[in-house]
């Protein structure tokens, strides 16, 4: 039997009592191309993923189910606003202390999720964003046709 001193077992419990429960929330409608891949990545970096399967017609809460998300279906496509309310909500029910939202097509890269959550682990923030704007630049993970809509919006924002 080890013996562990009264001060490191206090230490120990302190440490736990600051581990906070950190969920993924994935909005999706038929992203049955790329869920597996966004599921699998999010699982390294957090405590559960939930994934909104906004009324599609393909295999993505199929998939998600799979792979251990849990699913949340809408009967018919509500929209994104829709989705992220349900996952919000979703996570509340979970009593998560930390919520990410990462799309099911994968423009968003998992592996920043430490990034965006180190901070208010730390209690250095209440809220974080992540950007695909990096110096000034779009992320080439963004499909063409969103960088353009971005850059045109932009010019007639500042126009």
């Amino acid at each position: 039997m080890v013996e562990i001193s009264k001060n490191h077992s206090i230490e120990i419990e302190a440490a736990e009592a600051l581990k906070q429960f950190v969920v993924v929330g994935i909005p999706a409608f038929n992203e049955e191309k790329t869920i597996a891949k966004v599921i699998l990545q999010c699982q390294e970096y957090a405590d559960k993923v939930v994934v909104c399967d906004d009324g599609g017609t393909d295999m993505t809460g199929e998939i998600a189910s799979r792979l251990g998300a849990d699913v949340v279906r809408h009967e018919k496509n509500l929209g994104y606003g829709a989705a992220i309310q349900t996952l919000f909500r979703r996570a509340r029910e979970l009593d998560a202390d930390i919520l990410v939202t990462l799309d099911g097509d994968g423009q968003h890269d998992p592996s920043d999720i430490p990034n965006v959550v180190t901070p208010i682990k730390n209690g250095a923030a209440d809220i974080t964003f992540g950007s695909r704007f990096i110096n000034g630049h779009l992320s080439s993970i963004m499909p063409w046709y969103r960088r353009a809509g971005v850059k045109l919006l932009g010019m007639l924002n500042a126009g």
